[in-house]
């Protein structure tokens, strides 16, 4: 991570003004993450944080676009956007969005203690579990999947959970951008795999598929494992591709991770229950917030 005093050079004047006056001067840049085609910065000042995103080339600007506009129109649970560059005259082929920085530990970090076997992991493992899994059910209510769930894009801030990385996030019934690969190969359920190989179009994202990432997201990030046994099936997934891995998943011959030897086995038995079950017969993301309440703290 590079940190400055004053806006980046790679970050288009209008952004770099809008953040300062955002986040109110004199602000520090920090990157936190550096591609060829964007970049994420954090911008402190004394009036706020904020998250700069800045994308460049046709594929990375068309992605922040799309984000930029599911955050504006989704429900509470995404961030707020401040500023894009819609706002003012941005010469392609440049994007850019200022959201205000998401304060706290992702669910990945919430379930560090778990892993660690330390005394107080379950407890937060199971309140970060439960705090996502009804943000997650209140967006599907109001009638939005997020596309890219996984423990890395959830933020726990005291003002709730935050849903980072929309880029994919789309209205229920609504097809996809062409463009879609499923968010991480890994947690892709079975049915959504198969979607994806037989379309070229775009598809519609299920809830139902959603809540199966959910719970091998969570699984993931309680075993460190995959929630897939991919050498039970005779496969290697540390060779394939993001594609070939889709395919042999969507083939549904690829059994579950036994929850045995993982620490918090009692958090990982209705997870298992979720991706076991077939389409339709899912819990909602609510139900499974009950269900993962219920767990005993032994």
């Amino acid at each position: 991570m590079t940190t400055a005093a004053t806006p980046p050079l790679r970050c288009p004047d209008t952004a770099s003004a809008y953040a300062t006056q955002c986040a109110g001067s004199p602000t520090t840049w920090a990157l936190i993450r550096d591609r060829h085609d964007h970049q994420l910065w954090q911008v402190r000042g004394p009036r706020m944080t904020v998250a700069v995103k800045v994308a460049s080339g046709e594929n990375a600007t068309r992605a922040l676009v799309r984000e930029a506009a599911a955050l504006r129109a989704m429900p509470p649970g995404g961030i707020r956007v401040l500023h894009t560059a819609d706002d003012v005259y941005c010469p392609a082929p440049w994007a850019w969005l200022i959201t205000p920085w998401a304060d706290g530990p992702t669910t990945w970090d919430a379930y560090k203690k778990l892993r660690d076997a330390t005394e107080s992991g379950r407890d937060e493992a199971r309140r970060a579990a439960v705090e996502l899994c009804m943000t997650v059910g209140r967006l599907h209510a109001a009638g939005w999947v997020h596309g890219d769930l996984r423990p890395h894009h959830s933020v726990h801030t005291t003002a709730g959970v935050q849903l980072l990385s929309c880029t994919a996030a789309s209205r229920i019934g609504n097809a996809i951008s062409a463009t879609y690969l499923g968010g991480l190969v890994h947690l892709l359920s079975p049915q959504l795999a198969a979607a994806l190989e037989s379309t070229t179009v775009g598809v519609v994202l299920d809830p139902d598929d959603e809540v199966y990432t959910l719970a091998a997201g969570l699984w993931w990030a309680a075993t460190t494992t995959w929630p897939l046994a991919y050498a039970d099936a005779g496969i290697d997934s540390s060779t394939m591709t993001a594609f070939a891995l889709r395919r042999a998943i969507a083939t549904t011959k690829i059994p579950l991770t036994k929850a045995a030897g993982h620490p918090g086995p009692e958090f990982l038995a209705p997870l298992s229950a979720v991706m076991a079950q077939p389409p339709g017969s899912r819990p909602s993301a609510l139900q499974l917030a009950d269900q993962l309440k219920a767990v005993p703290l032994t």
